[in-house]
C-alpha cells in the first residue's frame, strides 16, 4: 500500500533521476495493486447479478409463464397426449399435460373434450369430471355423450375446456338424450332384423304338405311313429293288484295286526 511518507520530499534532498524513478515505481505499482482489486470486485459484480438473474429466472420466469397462460386460457382450457378412445359409458381419466395450466385449471362438474386443430366444431364429447388432482394432473370421470366422429379412432391431442356453472343442466339434459337415441337406434335395428327375418319366411311361402299329405290333413294314430307302442305299454283304466304287487303292503298289514287289542273276548 502506498503511503505519503514514501513519497514526501524532506529537505536538503537531491532531486535527481533515482529520487523521481522510486517513487514513480511505486505509484505504478499501487496503480496495479488497485487495478487488480478492480477486477476482483468486477467479478464478483458479474456473479452477483448472474446469481441474480438466475433467481429471477427460476422464481420469476414460471410465474410470468402461469399468469400467461392464465391470461390466455382463462383458468379453463388445457390439453392432454393420453391415448383414448372414447366411447359412451367409458370411465377413464386423463393425464392433464404438464404445463402452466396444469397448475391453474379448475374442471367444472362437466367438460368438453375436443381435439386440437381439427377446426371441427362438429366432434366433441361430454366428460362427467369425479376428480381432478393437480399435482399429477390426473382428471378421472365419464364420457356420457359423444358428438361427431370423435369416438371413430384412439386420439392422444386432446383439448379439455371447462363449462360454465350455467351449462350444467344443459349438458346433463343433452347427454340424456344422446343416451335415448342411442336406445332408440338399438331398438330400430332390433326391429329391422325381426322384419328381415319375417320377411324372409314369408318368402319361402305355406306350408305344402304335412307328414306327406297334401289339402285337409286328418292325422290318426298310425301317423305318428310309435305312438300305438307307446299307448299299449300304458295300464288299463280299470285294473286291479294284488298285495305282492303293492310296495310295502304286507309287511305294513303285519304290523298292524300285532297293534290290535284283544276286546271282549274278541279280536279285530
Amino acid at each position: 500500500m502506498l503511503r505519503f511518507e514514501d513519497l514526501r520530499v524532506r529537505d536538503n534532498q537531491d532531486l535527481d533521476r533515482d529520487f523521481f524513478n522510486r517513487r514513480y515505481r511505486l505509484i505504478a505499482e499501487s496503480l496495479a495493486e488497485l487495478n487488480a482489486q478492480l477486477a476482483q470486485i468486477g467479478t464478483a459484480t458479474d456473479n452477483l447479478v448472474t446469481l441474480g438473474l438466475t433467481r429471477v429466472n427460476e422464481v420469476l420466469g414460471p410465474a410470468l409463464a402461469t399468469a400467461s397462460a392464465a391470461a390466455e386460457n382463462g383458468f379453463l382450457v388445457a390439453t392432454s397426449a393420453t391415448p383414448l378412445t372414447l366411447t359412451v359409458g367409458l370411465e377413464t381419466t386423463f393425464e392433464i399435460d404438464d404445463t402452466p395450466a396444469r397448475a391453474l385449471f379448475a374442471p367444472t362438474p362437466y367438460v368438453v373434450i375436443s381435439r386440437n386443430g381439427t377446426g371441427s366444431l362438429n366432434d366433441w364429447a361430454v366428460f362427467r369430471v369425479a376428480a381432478y388432482a393437480r399435482e399429477n394432473g390426473g382428471l378421472a370421470g365419464e364420457v356420457v355423450a359423444i358428438y361427431g366422429d370423435i369416438g371413430a379412432a384412439q386420439h392422444n391431442d386432446w383439448v379439455i375446456s371447462a363449462s360454465a356453472g350455467l351449462a350444467t343442466a344443459l349438458i346433463e339434459a343433452a347427454a340424456n338424450v344422446a343416451n335415448t337415441l342411442l336406445l332408440a337406434q338399438q331398438a330400430a335395428q332390433d326391429a329391422a332384423e325381426a322384419a328381415a327375418v319375417a320377411e324372409s319366411v314369408l318368402a319361402n311361402g305355406p306350408v305344402s304338405s304335412v307328414n306327406g299329405q297334401t289339402g285337409t290333413v286328418a292325422l290318426g294314430i298310425g301317423d305318428i311313429p310309435t305312438l300305438t307302442a307307446q299307448l299299449a305299454s300304458k295300464a288299463a283304466s280299470s285294473h286291479g293288484h294284488t298285495i305282492a304287487q303293492v310296495s310295502n303292503l304286507q309287511s305294513t298289514l303285519d304290523g298292524l295286526q300285532a297293534q290290535i287289542t284283544m276286546v271282549d273276548g274278541g279280536s279285530y
